[in-house]
This record gives C-alpha cells, structure tokens and sequence, in this order.
C-alpha cells in the first residue's frame, strides 16, 4: 500500500496547553516576589512609622495634660476634683484606659474609654502597679511615650498654677492607642499588597502568553507534523530556519521523516522486487517441471508400447531439468543468504592470486571446448586478505561464466588481478560484441533478460551476476561493468584487504 492509498486523517487537537501551567507558575512567582518586596519595605519602614506614632501620642498626650492644666483650678489641691465634664472629655482622647495619678504615682481615677469609673475606695492601691515607675517619669518633667513587645504606656505631667507637680497622666496599655495610629499605614499597605497582586498577575499572564506562545506554537506545529508522519504522510517536513533547540529539534524531525520516506520506498521497492521474484521464479520453475513431467510422461508411454531405448533418452532428459531446477533453488537461497543485513561469511585468509588462478584452471578446459582462449596476469606479492574464500571462488567463477558464454567464438578473455593501496583488484575482459548501455544498468537483477546475445539461455538460472555482487558488496567491495559495443565487456570486482567492516 502506498501513501496514495492510505487516507491522511486530521491530527486530533492537543486537548490541553502548557499555557496555564505556566501562567500560574508565573503568576505564583510574581506574587510572592510582590509579597516580599512589600514585607520588606513594610518591614524597615517599622520604625519610621513608630518614631512617628510616638510623636503624634506624645504631642496628644502632652496636649490632654494642658487642657486639664486650664480646665482644672483647683490643681493644688490634688486631681481629686476634676470636674465631670472634663473626664467625659477624657473618655473620648484616646480608646485605651486613661488614668489621672498624683504626683508619687499613685492613681486617683481611671477613665475607661467612652465611660467612667470612679474609684472604690481601694482605688489607691495602684491597680496598673507602676507607681515607681510614674513616679519616676512625673520627676523627669517629660511626655515619656513607651512603646515595647511586651508592654506600652504613656505619662505625662500635670503641672498647678504655681508650677509645681500636680500630678499626671497614664495611658496604659497604649495598645488601641498604637493600632489607630497605624490604621492609615496597615491600610495603605494592604493596598498597596492588593496593587502589587493584581499588577504581578497581569505582568505574569502577559509574560506567560508571550513564552507559551513562543514555545508551544512550535512545539504544536512539530506534534502536527510527526502525527502527519505517524499517520503516513511521510512527506511532511517542517520549517527548521531557527538557530536554536527548536530549529534543531524540527531539522532531526525532518531527518527522521526524511529516513522513514526512504524506508518507505525501499519496502515498496523490496515488495515489488518480492512480487517480480515470486512470479519470475513460477515462471522459471513452471516451464522446466512441466517439461519435466512430460518427458516422462513419455517415458511411461514408451515403456508400454516397448520403446525402451525411446523411454531411457526422456528419462535422461527430465533427469537435466531437475538439475536445473536445483540449481535455482540454491541460488535463490544463496541470494536470501547474502541479502540479510549481516550475511553469514566464513572468513579466513585468503591468497586471491592463488584464488584467481584456481578459477581459471577450472575454467581452462571449457574455455578450450567453446574455442575461446583464457589468460591470467597477477601482480606478484599480492596481499593476503581477510574473506570467503568459497564465495569468492563462485563469485570468479560466475564471470568468466558469463565471459565464456556470451564472449566472441574464438576470442579472448583475461584475466588481471593487481593490489591497490588497501584493496585487491580483479578484472575479467573479453572481445566480444558488448552490451547496450540501456542494459548495463539492469545486468545485476535477478531474472533480467535483454534483447542482444548476452540474453540468458541454456541452462543457467539467470541469477549468477546477481548473486556475484551480492557477494562483492557482502565483503564490503563493489562488482561494476563497463562496455563498449563491438568491443568488449569489462567487468571490475574490487575488495577491501581486511575485509567487510563490523
């Protein structure tokens, strides 16, 4: 079946993309690098932002001190009468307790944020247990703003009219104090985080489509083109004009495609030749068996009617068929031998003068027989190689077959056998009428028959040049042939001395 032959289905579409995994990976990736860049910056800026927060509770706390200084005339006499109206002003200043203490920094009254609580009688035993510490802060005369892990407070002083020490503030803990102060900032970062979301996932899908794109349109085009390939169609080739691993990969495909649309059409080939053999081997077989049977047929005719003489010469007759017929048979499975991709030869030393005159002194009386003359001329110190000394010897012997064969009556054929520089040379030459070029490129197939004098005939099997090349390339050598009409055929075998590779 042929390309032509097999319908070339749509390549299915990739049912997922690489697009996502990449995007998401990106979009990850700008994420937490966003993520971490405003943590840093939010990080360093931490003490900033609370030198800031202590100023601005220091200046409010300073300024409550004041307003209670103006609003409270009776200061001298101790924070016991402030008026109601000012700590329900109080309540409002800050969202954590407020306390006024007097001077040795024991309580008088806390102001709870938006309410009041007045003391109990054991008011004064110091429930937030820092007197010493207030006391000490009042002294210093100073709005202290203590901001800590653990623990934060405010004091400030509270002078009368004299300017003696009156007494003080504390805010303690200064906690909500702290978040509102910082609420503007946490905001601000918190959009500032939401920007640096939205902008890495923008930035991350651009930058993912343009990779992807880049990569998988490729990457899609090479799938479609080795499904194309998978599916038959083994001439798709694809663009390879980039110089990178993506032009690379679509030049190796297209090597690929290149080899498998030569395997190809090397097993059409091979199955056309299987086709021609089987028909050209019934018809070879065909004619002399069917001879073959009726001579004897004959033969059993001539025995009934007592013609014995008459049935021995058919019998004699089918027996020469059957020599023909066996001989076919093995160079047929000589040739399925020597076709194998590593044929089976039984190499050893092999002197090819001495081979070369072995075959022309098998050849010499039958030579003598057709009236034709044989000659040898071999270098002398010719180099031993490494080959099948059997095939080799019927590989010598098949040419000067065919020489004697199909050369001129009483003409000449000879023989030249020299070194080369790693390789052996041996030449068969003979006068005679020569072969037509249209035919020269054919005399190495099985069964070929031309239309001039060298056209097989008699009782050869028409697969002796075949198989002599066969034998020639098998060594790792070549068997070539050149003529020139009205004067002669040059057929030239040369092999390597170490022999086949591998």
């Amino acid at each position: 079946m042929t390309t032509e032959d097999t319908p070339i289905q749509a390549a299915p579409r990739t049912r997922g993309s690489v697009f996502w995994k990449v995007a998401l990976l990106l979009v990850g990736v700008q994420i937490l690098v966003g993520l971490l860049a405003v943590s840093f910056s939010a990080y360093f800026a931490l003490d900033a932002s609370l030198d800031l927060v202590r100023n601005s509770l220091r200046l409010r706390l300073d300024g409550l001190a004041e307003e209670v200084e103006l609003r409270v005339p009776t200061l001298d006499q101790g924070l016991e009468e402030v008026p109601q109206a000012l700590l329900n002003d109080i309540a409002t200043r800050f969202p954590d307790p407020v306390t006024l203490v007097a001077p040795d920094g024991s309580p008088v009254i806390t102001v709870m944020p938006d309410a009041l609580l007045f003391p109990e009688s054991d008011s004064r035993e110091d429930p937030i247990g820092l007197s010493p510490q207030v006391a000490q802060a009042l002294e210093s005369g100073d709005v202290v703003i203590e901001i800590g892990d653990d623990e934060s407070m405010g004091i400030a002083p509270i002078y009368d009219p004299t300017g003696f020490l009156a007494g003080g503030l504390v805010v303690h803990p200064l906690t909500n104090s702290i978040d509102r102060e910082l609420a503007d900032t946490r905001s601000a970062f918190f959009r500032a985080l939401t920007a640096v979301t939205v902008l890495a996932g923008i930035v991350a899908l651009l930058i993912g489509a343009i990779l992807t794109w880049r990569i998988v349109r490729p990457l899609r085009s090479i799938a479609e083109k080795v499904e194309r390939i998978g599916q038959g169609d083994y001439s798709a080739r694809l663009s390879a004009v980039r110089d990178d691993e993506f032009g690379r990969l679509a030049e190796s495909v297209n090597v690929m495609a290149r080899k498998v649309e030569e395997s190809f059409e090397a097993l059409v080939s091979a199955d056309q030749l299987r086709r021609d053999l089987v028909a050209n081997i019934g018809h070879d077989l065909r004619t002399p068996l069917t001879a073959m049977r009726g001579y004897i047929d004959e033969a059993g005719r001539a025995l009934k009617e007592g013609e014995r003489d008459t049935a021995i010469g058919m019998l004699e007759t089918a027996s020469k068929q059957t020599v023909y017929i066996s001989a076919l048979v093995s160079d047929l499975f000589e040739l399925a031998l020597l076709d194998r991709p590593n044929p089976p030869l039984h190499l050893e030393p092999v002197p090819m003068g001495e081979l070369a005159a072995q075959a022309v002194d098998s050849q010499a009386g039958l030579f003598v027989e057709s009236g034709r003359s044989l000659s040898l001329d071999s270098e002398d110190g010719l180099p031993v190689i490494r080959a099948d000394g059997v095939r080799l010897l019927r590989l010598l012997n098949n040419l000067l077959d065919n020489a004697r064969k199909h050369g001129r009556e009483g003409g000449k054929v000879r023989v030249l056998v020299r070194g080369l520089s790693g390789r052996v040379e041996v030449v068969v030459e003979d006068d005679g009428p020569g072969i037509e070029p249209k035919e020269l490129e054919s005399l190495f197939e099985r069964y070929y028959r031309g239309d001039g004098p060298r056209t097989r005939r008699g009782s050869s099997t028409g697969l002796g040049l075949a198989i002599s090349r066969a034998i020639a390339e098998a060594h790792g050598g070549n068997l070539t042939v050149t003529s020139k009409k009205e004067e002669g055929t040059r057929f030239r075998l040369v092999l390597p001395v170490d022999g086949p590779e591998g």
